[in-house]
This record gives structure tokens, C-alpha cells and sequence, in this order.
């Protein structure tokens, strides 16, 4: 073999590897954002106000949720989202993980109770990273085009043990109404939260069977199957009213 033809043969070579890493790259990776987690949502939270002056020791009163947290970028923000395992006809198994920053709702403190809490999304504003996707969903799958609103209440009060005092996390089930669809189910979700200098960062998930909201899995030629179950999650900035 020739000098020549061992350059032409190791340089067809690199070029395969750089193909293949490209279609990985571009295709099969699995882009979707890790799950909504306590850590990484507290890391999110800036701030220059200590625990101790802006709670007074107490959580007591009204937070709300708050928007503007994360600068506009979704997954550092407040967002309620879907996560659910698909089958997509030339790329295989993906996680699919859609959310909406669109947002309203507060909890209300009581010495060491959460006594009351409402999240409200619109769910027309979910974004995945496949605008096919995000069309399907509103026209099939949650029909967000007709039933843009999804909501949690909680229905019986919680008590947190003691007030978390600065960087002291919480862990609570919290029983409510979730609605989604148009159909409302008593669900409990697991809710962590830890108090962050003016914020209360809060963050959960659920498994949801679809059936249970008469929700049908969406249909494309693309997609090849999807889970008959996936999990609600959220992330949630919270600051005194």
C-alpha cells in the first residue's frame, strides 16, 4: 500500500467517525433536560437577601410564584412539564420532555403548615424540542388547543415539622386535586422544597397513567409508540406577596 493510499484510507476513515458522531450528535442523542431536582433548582436562585431578614424566622403568609427567575431560560425558570418515553421510526427510544413557563399560583404558610396551594399551567405553551411534537400535543395527546389549562390544589393541609430555617430542605406528600384534560383526580405528590435567602424553591413530580384523564397517545408517522405512563413534574420560584 502506498504512502497515498494510506492517507486516502485513514483520511476516509476519520471522515466516517465524524459522520457517525454527527448523525449521534444531531439525531440520537438524547437531548432531554435531566429531571427537576431540588439541587439543581436551588443552584438556579440568585440572590442577596439573607433567610433570616427575609423570613423573619417565619414562613408565615402568602408566596407566589415567580417568573422571572432563571434570566428567560425555561429550565432555569419556574416551568410545570411532561416527561414520557416515545419510539420514534429511525431513531429509536427518546425521552420526551416538554414544559411550560407560562404560570400562576401561590402557597400559603401557616406556622409549620402549608395550608393551602394552587398551580395553574397553560399548557398550550409546552415546549419540547420538536415543534412536531408540541403541534401534536396540542391537537392530540393533553388537546391543549381545548383544554389549555392544567392545575393543582392541595385539599388538606401539610405540616412541614418545624419552619425550614436558610438552606434547610423539606420533604412533604401533599394531597390535592390535579386537573388535566378536563378531568380532575385526587392525587398525592411528593413536594421537596428548601428555603434560599427571599425564595422558596419547590419541586416535584408525579407518574400520571393517561388513561386516568382520558388522554390518547398521539399518532405520526414518525412515532412508533408511546408510554401509557409518564410523569408530571415541576420547579417552582416562590417570593412573598
Amino acid at each position: 500500500m502506498t504512502n497515498r493510499t494510506k492517507y486516502l484510507a485513514a483520511a476516509g476513515a476519520a471522515g466516517l467517525v465524524i459522520v457517525v458522531f454527527a448523525v449521534w450528535f444531531l439525531i440520537f442523542r438524547d437531548t432531554a433536560p435531566p429531571a427537576a431536582s431540588l439541587e439543581e433548582a436551588v443552584g438556579s436562585v440568585t440572590s442577596t437577601t439573607s433567610a433570616e431578614s427575609s423570613s423573619g424566622g417565619s414562613l408565615d403568609g402568602t408566596w407566589t410564584i415567580d417568573t422571572t427567575v432563571g434570566g428567560g431560560v425555561l429550565d432555569d425558570g419556574s416551568y410545570v412539564g411532561y416527561r414520557v418515553q416515545e419510539e420514534l421510526a429511525t431513531i429509536g427510544a427518546k425521552i420526551a420532555v416538554g414544559r411550560t413557563p407560562v404560570l400562576s399560583g401561590s402557597f400559603e404558610f401557616t406556622g409549620t403548615m402549608l395550608s393551602s396551594a394552587t398551580i395553574e399551567a397553560d399548557l398550550r405553551q409546552l415546549t419540547s424540542d420538536d415543534s412536531r411534537r408540541d403541534g401534536a400535543i396540542r391537537r392530540q395527546a393533553l388537546e391543549s388547543d381545548t383544554f389549555p389549562d392544567g392545575s393543582f390544589v392541595l385539599t388538606a393541609p401539610v405540616d412541614l415539622g418545624t419552619v425550614p430555617g436558610a438552606g434547610e430542605s423539606f420533604t412533604v406528600q401533599a394531597a390535592g386535586d390535579l386537573t388535566i384534560h378536563g378531568v380532575t383526580r385526587s392525587v398525592t405528590v411528593p413536594i421537596n422544597g428548601q428555603l434560599v435567602g427571599d425564595t422558596v424553591v419547590v419541586v416535584g413530580s408525579i407518574e400520571i397513567t393517561f388513561a386516568d384523564y382520558d388522554i390518547e397517545k398521539p399518532t405520526a408517522g414518525i412515532v412508533l409508540s408511546v408510554d401509557d405512563v409518564g410523569e408530571m413534574e415541576f420547579q417552582l420560584f416562590l417570593r412573598r406577596s
